[in-house]
């Protein structure tokens, strides 16, 4: 079996876009692999995925290690960002035809799984509601009592944890806070007072909503600065915070706010391949690493894993796109022993089940592992056709 040809396709979703890689083989089987990019747009990322692939058409797909090899060999010099975000979709694709040419899952050709069920937490919560509540068929939040709905809501579906993001409330509207990407606050970043009075009031009035069994997580992505992720996760405290995400290039900053709270610290999934993870995993500057399977590789990301499994660490996989990423994230919850959690969207677009062959089975909580061949999951091209990117 010989990779023949790679084809972006692209889907609108909302606010997002799902990008999906179709790899052709002369076998007759097709791999697929989603890497939605919400950055510089999946059509950027596309275009380094469609010259990396020349690579490795004629290849057999089959012979993993010598793709990423042969990829990395071409990107040395352009290592991380969108050039391992490329080679990830690449070797994704690829991965999933193998399997699918032995009528295998995925999780089959790294062990086996270790669990039949993976915990969820109920990812983005509150944003698309903010952004976009009429499109996606939910109620609004526009005030506190919302948020207290909303919190409410999660704990009624049965689901064990929660994340949100940082939003306030004026007296008027529930907004995000946003300044990393323009928003209030660029450049600095600084955690004002009236910055972190609106954090925690939106985070009290989740929890009380949720009430005391329900976690609640927080997602501060790179909104705040170093020095003020310690003060934020000590305001927090009181609310029984399960983590603090935080996205940062430096270690140092991660090591400097746990040692003045006892809020877990989660990080990781801005970085890619295990080599950018040592250094926070040798200074003990998280609790809980993130890591993302579209952008690393699902290989990579067995090893990020594996590496935290030596440092005592349980990770919880990045899946905030479609059905696909969600059945290629579930394959490395599945075999990894070291699971905290997996991250899952609830809220989404009317047609997002259309866009998918399978749905994921959600049961209390927790995910079905899936057990059909490849990722168990392919993306409907017709489907895709229908919501066209623009239209």
């Amino acid at each position: 079996m010989r990779i023949t040809a790679l084809e972006s396709l692209h889907c609108a979703a909302g606010t997002r876009v799902w990008s999906f890689l179709k790899l052709s083989t002369d076998a007759g089987i097709t791999g697929w692999a989603e890497y939605t990019d919400n950055q510089l747009g999946s059509t950027a990322l596309g275009e380094i995925i469609a010259r990396l692939g020349q690579r490795v058409v004629g290849a057999d797909p089959g012979q993993l290690r010598l793709i990423e090899a042969t990829l990395h060999s071409t990107t040395r010099e352009a290592a991380g960002g969108l050039t391992q975000r490329a080679i990830g979709a690449i070797v994704n694709a690829a991965l999933d035809a193998k399997a699918r040419a032995l009528d295998v899952p995925v999780h089959a050709l790294f062990g086996g799984p270790v669990r039949d069920r993976i915990p969820l937490y109920w990812s983005h919560c509150g944003l698309g509601r903010i952004r976009m509540s009429e499109a996606l068929g939910t109620p609004p939040l526009r005030d506190l009592d919302d948020i207290r709905a909303l919190g409410a809501e999660v704990r009624d579906r049965g689901f064990r944890a929660l994340k949100t993001n940082l939003m306030g409330y004026d007296g008027s509207q529930v907004a995000l806070r946003l300044p990393a990407w323009g928003g209030d606050g660029f450049p600095e970043l600084e955690l004002t007072p009236s910055f972190l009075r609106d954090v925690v009031e939106v985070v009290a009035a989740f929890r009380a909503g949720a009430g005391p069994d329900v976690e609640v997580l927080l997602d501060v992505n790179f909104n705040v600065k170093g020095e003020g992720i310690g003060r934020l996760a000590r305001a927090l405290e009181p609310y029984d915070l399960s983590w603090l995400e935080v996205d940062t290039f430096e270690p140092y900053a991660l090591v400097a706010a746990r040692r003045h709270t006892s809020v877990r610290i989660a990080s990781g999934e801005a970085l890619y391949t295990a080599r950018a993870y040592r250094p926070f995993f040798e200074a003990r500057a998280m609790d809980v690493p993130i890591v993302d399977v579209a952008w690393n590789g699902f290989p990579e990301a067995v090893r990020v894993a594996d590496l935290a499994d030596s440092y005592d660490l349980n990770i919880a996989p990045h899946n905030y796109a479609g059905h696909l990423l969600t059945y290629m994230s579930a394959q490395l919850a599945a075999v990894a022993p070291n699971l905290a959690v997996l991250e899952y969207d609830v809220d989404g677009v009317p047609w997002r089940d259309e866009v998918f062959s399978e749905v994921p089975e959600i049961v209390d909580g927790h995910l079905v592992v899936p057990s059909g061949p490849g990722w168990g999951c392919v993306p409907d091209e017709e489907a895709i056709r229908a919501h066209p990117v623009g239209g």
